[in-house]
C-alpha cells in the first residue's frame, strides 16, 4: 500500500529523542553520579564524609549505660596468646571494669558504656599498653551491643624507649594519638551494614547509567524513565542523588510522551 500511494513509515525508533528526554537523561546521570559517591564513600571506612567510626560513635549517643560488652583477644607480635594479661575498662562515671586473659588469651568486660572507651592492658611485669576502643550500642532489639576486638601486645623493643612509671614499669599510650587522627579501635564487623548500603548504592548507581546510556541508544523514553526511577534510590550525599532522579521522572512522566507512528508522502 505504501510503495504504490509514495508513502513511508517511520516508527518511533528512527524519530529523535525529545528535549525533554534528554534532560531527564542528564538529571539520571546525575542522580548516579551522586549515588555512585555516596556508595563509594560508604564502603572506605576512613575518608570522606561516612566514616566507620564516626557513624557507630553517632549510634552510641544517646544509648543506654552499662549496655556494651567487649571481648577480644590479647597476642603477641607472632600471633600467639598471652595469658594472665590484665585488661582495665576505663569507665568516666563508675569505678573501672577489669578482668584477665585466659590461657587463649581471650577476655570478657561486661557492664560498660557504649561509644569511646580507654582500655588498659597490662603484663604480668606490670608493663601497659593503652588504647582508645569505640564499642558497638545495642542494635535493633538486642539489649546489649557487641564488640570483639584483638590487640597486638607490642615488641620489647618499644617498650624500651616508652614512658616509665614510678614504679619501673613501662607505658606505650596510643589513646590521645588515636584520638587525634581518628584511629580508635572498632569492631569491623560493626561496619559491614554501611558496606552493605555502600555496595548497594553502587549497584543501583551503575544500573542508572546503563539503563540511561541504553535508553539514549536505543532512543527509548521508557528505559530514560526507568533510569531515573534507579536513580533515586541511588541516593546520594545531602538526598541530592534523590532530588535529581525525583527532578527527571517528574520530566519524564509529564514531558515525554508516547511518540506516534509518523508518516510522510515521497514525492516524485
Amino acid at each position: 500500500m505504501f510503495q504504490n500511494s509514495g508513502a513511508r513509515l517511520e516508527v518511533p525508533v528512527n524519530q529523535p529523542l525529545p528535549s525533554a528526554a534528554l534532560f531527564a537523561a542528564l538529571l539520571a546521570l546525575l542522580a548516579a553520579c551522586s549515588g555512585l559517591y555516596v556508595g563509594l564513600d560508604y564502603l572506605d571506612a576512613d575518608e570522606g564524609i561516612y566514616r566507620h567510626r564516626q557513624l557507630i560513635h553517632a549510634q552510641a549517643d544517646g544509648a543506654p549505660t552499662e549496655s556494651a560488652i567487649l571481648t577480644g583477644l590479647v597476642v603477641d607480635e607472632n600471633g600467639e596468646p598471652l595469658e594472665n594479661f590484665t585488661v582495665v575498662g576505663h569507665l568516666t562515671s563508675r569505678n573501672n571494669v577489669r578482668t584477665n586473659t585466659s590461657d587463649d588469651g581471650t577476655f570478657r568486660l561486661e557492664a560498660l558504656d557504649p561509644g569511646q572507651m580507654v582500655v588498659d592492658i597490662e603484663s604480668p611485669e606490670g608493663n601497659i599498653f593503652t588504647n582508645l576502643v569505640i564499642l558497638n550500642p545495642p542494635a535493633a532489639f538486642e539489649p546489649i551491643g557487641f564488640t570483639k576486638l584483638t590487640f597486638e601486645w607490642p615488641e620489647e623493643s618499644e617498650f624500651s624507649n616508652a614512658s616509665e612509671l614510678s614504679d619501673g614499669s613501662k607505658w606505650i599510650d596510643l589513646s590521645e594519638s588515636q584520638r587525634k587522627n581518628e584511629t580508635q579501635l572498632y569492631d569491623q564487623t560493626a561496619a559491614a551494614l554501611y558496606d552493605m548500603f555502600g555496595t548497594g548504592f553502587v549497584g543501583l548507581a551503575s544500573i542508572t547509567i546503563a539503563l540511561t546510556l541504553l535508553g539514549l541508544r536505543a532512543r527509548s523514553p521508557g528505559l530514560i524513565r526507568t533510569a531515573t526511577v534507579t536513580g533515586f534510590f541511588s541516593m546520594g550525599h545531602f538526598w541530592v542523588g534523590c532530588c535529581l532522579g525525583l527532578m527527571g521522572f517528574l520530566v519524564s512522566l509529564t514531558l515525554i510522551r508516547g511518540q506516534e507512528f509518523q508518516v510522510t508522502t515521497i514525492s516524485d
